[in-house]
């Protein structure tokens, strides 16, 4: 027996979806006219939109690092974020550096200062910023500070490790990044071996400027205790600056923000979040859904009897049976959403929370 020797190529396409949508409901290539298609990347969207409502997807878990600067009590989230499912304080340690990067860019060494007042500004020949040290250090985050007075400036780099400062390797390549003025991007990344040489060099830019860069190691990560509304609003004192925030209340508008308490008393605090994002959009024909193939016939039976209520002369009996279909594919695929952990109860006793 001949088997494919390939395991999860099958790629299935929104324009896939939406013809097997039609047939299961009795309806043939001729009939897909545009309204309809239309009708049916509407239905599938909304399909999409819904799954976060019946609980948390996990695939749609994402680790994200924010960068807080002093006094900043309010942050912005991303309008994708449906909630926060864990929110720690990071406590970073960042190793002392021995030189800056470029030795003969006189500004270099302004970019390790922890001082946002300060920046610097590469030069075509040497479009890169980095440090040495005196030992081999291994680094875990990466941070950089924009510098871009009055507007914002977009980043695309590469973070790059050399033993001899000479032969550089690409340890890690981040995505394109734009920032507001005197804002923060962090990155994660894959523990490095200790190197005694970084760098981030911009790939498109002819040259770039920063306030800061922080490469860093964290030395532990404390969890933020989450706050309901009644709770956050009745502080005393919202303004507290403290070297480390406590606590922090999810405010779930349409762009969802994070009001902290205290606020940053300092401009290197950085958060650790695991943000629970919405599914993407469906998008053309020949675009994939960001669904795990587990989910896909669950998503397909479901949108063939969204479509079967919106096709005219569709068979009653036909729409009770694909209503059917749907609800058994999609119990079946929520009873699996699950990450097969062992499960710890502790009884807690509280009062009313929103």
């Amino acid at each position: 027996m001949a088997y494919s020797n390939t395991t999860n190529q099958t790629k299935i396409t929104v324009g896939q979806l939406i013809e097997y949508a039609f047939r299961a409901a009795g309806k043939t290539a001729e009939e897909q006219t545009p309204e309809y298609i239309n009708a049916a990347k509407q239905a599938l969207y909304y399909i999409l939109m819904n799954l976060s409502n019946r609980g948390v997807n996990l695939w749609m878990l994402k680790n994200q690092l924010i960068g807080l600067i002093q006094d900043q009590k309010i942050v912005p989230l991303d309008a994708s974020t449906i909630d926060i499912r864990e929110a720690n304080w990071s406590y970073n340690i960042y190793p002392q550096i021995s030189e800056a990067l470029p030795v003969d860019n006189p500004n270099s060494p302004a970019l390790f200062t922890q001082n946002l007042n300060n920046h610097a500004t590469s030069t075509v020949g040497e479009n890169w910023f980095g440090a040495q040290y005196q030992t081999a250090q291994s680094i875990v985050n990466v941070g950089f500070n924009a510098y871009a007075p009055g507007g914002s400036a977009t980043y695309n780099f590469v973070l790059e490790a050399s033993a001899d400062g000479v032969t550089w390797t690409t340890l890690e390549t981040f995505p394109s990044t734009t920032l507001a003025d005197g804002t923060w991007a962090y990155y994660p990344i894959n523990t490095t071996q200790a190197h005694l040489n970084y760098r981030l060099r911009e790939t498109v830019a002819p040259t770039f400027s920063l306030r800061q860069i922080t490469l860093s190691y964290v030395q532990q990560v404390i969890p933020l205790a989450r706050l309901n509304r009644d709770d956050y609003w009745n502080l005393p004192n919202k303004d507290f600056p403290s070297a480390r925030s406590l606590q922090y209340w999810f405010d779930r508008q349409i762009t969802p923000q994070m009001w902290l308490w205290p606020i940053p008393n300092n401009d290197f605090q950085m958060l650790q979040l695991v943000i629970e994002s919405q599914i993407m959009d469906v998008g053309s024909m020949t675009n994939q859904l960001e669904l795990p193939n587990r989910w896909i016939p669950a998503v397909q039976a479901w949108l063939s009897h969204e479509m079967s209520l919106q096709l005219p002369s569709v068979d009653l009996a036909r729409i009770t049976y694909l209503e059917g279909q749907y609800m058994k594919w999609l119990q079946q695929a929520e009873d699996e959403e699950r990450d097969k952990s062992p499960i710890y109860f502790q009884p807690v006793i509280k009062y009313y929370t929103s």
